[in-house]
């Protein structure tokens, strides 16, 4: 039996590493979210991708298992408008079974310490948006400014759970448009204080 070059074994990192560069070359004005948090820490998308769109991308590698794939992929239809999972070979067949028809699917292979990414399907347009999930993306504070925006009176003492609620009543587009801004502003106010403060301790990492 032929043993694996341990530098072909493809980890996490590898892959993440080589999507983010891809992503990167497709806008280089994006903002690439590690770790983004859905539906108020049940769940967590492995990397977004927010310009025009909010796009989330879950990664398999050779050491994960696909046991939780279903309910990762509920948790994802709740908040991003193209999905794509990004797996190694040993994955793709299973994974197609769990993930929904609109979802995109990317193959990850690691030869000579170098991974390379391949396209298998192209995602498409996710039509099951949930209000309730896009709501909680956002803090208290952004609630606040898109809500007096639209010129929602609100006060800053009313608890989240209120405000999220008038977020939902927004339209489908406005509403993700809001949060896909929010969501670029935040993580570009992260940027700037890891470059003030050089906090080590900040865990989301942004472009």
């Amino acid at each position: 039996m032929q043993t694996k070059n341990p530098q072909d074994c493809l980890l996490d990192q590898n892959i993440r590493e080589a999507l983010r560069k891809a992503l990167r070359e497709q806008d280089s004005s994006a903002t690439i979210i590690d770790e983004l948090p859905l539906w108020r820490g049940r769940g967590r998308a492995d990397l977004a991708f927010v310009n025009g769109e909010l796009s989330g991308f879950e990664i398999k590698s050779e050491a994960d298992s696909l046991v939780r794939l279903g309910i990762q992929a509920d948790n994802y239809d709740g908040v991003f408008e193209f999905s794509t999972i990004v797996a190694a070979k040993k994955h793709l067949k299973l994974a197609r079974k769990k993930i929904p028809q609109t979802w995109g699917i990317i193959e990850a292979r690691q030869v000579g310490g170098e991974t390379t990414l391949h396209h298998r399907r192209q995602p498409q347009r996710n039509n099951k948006l949930d209000n309730s999930a896009l709501a909680r993306l956002l803090w208290k504070n952004e609630c606040l400014a898109i809500l007096r925006k639209m010129g929602v009176a609100v006060r800053q003492q009313m608890p989240v759970a209120k405000l999220w609620t008038l977020v939902e009543t927004m339209g489908t587009r406005q509403r993700c448009d809001e949060v896909r801004e929010a969501l670029k502003r935040r993580h570009a106010r992260v940027a700037v204080q890891q470059t003030l403060y050089d906090d080590s301790r900040t865990t989301v990492t942004i472009e």
